[in-house]
């Protein structure tokens, strides 16, 4: 399987506190919308990492039109994903699996806990793939 990781120069930007303007210009350039789909998704609070007790677990969500499983780096369980990154070819991610990423590089996303039990629940939802 294909790692879908950012470049080191692309992290060391992200990682900035404020995103100067021009930061923003070379990610849409390279991203196009899916960049900014990512930003304002990390922005708007939609990307949720949950904690698994007992086994202590995590799981990576981002809420769109549902919620979509992302395995950082590898999966997302949305169509797009599917049709454009696994058919056709056409991209390597999503822009769920790139706001996964900025999330995580800017800590900005919601820690949820739940339990196992739980999470056995939410994986028949999350595991959908349309």
């Amino acid at each position: 399987m294909r790692i879908m990781s950012l470049p080191q120069t692309e992290i060391t930007r992200l990682s900035q506190k404020d995103l100067t303007q021009s930061d923003i210009e070379y990610f849409r350039n390279k991203y196009g919308k899916k960049f900014v789909r990512a930003l304002r998704a990390v922005e708007e609070g939609k990307v949720v990492k949950y904690h698994f007790l007992p086994s202590e677990s995590e799981t990576w969500i981002v809420k769109g039109r549902r919620q979509y499983l992302v395995i950082p780096e590898l999966y997302c369980t949305c169509r797009s994903f599917y049709q454009e990154v696994v058919i056709s070819r056409e991209i390597n991610l999503c822009y769920h699996l790139l706001a996964q990423r900025i999330a995580e590089i800017r800590e900005q996303y919601q820690d949820q806990e739940s339990t196992d039990t739980e999470r056995r629940q939410l994986f028949v939802e999350w595991r959908r793939t349309d």
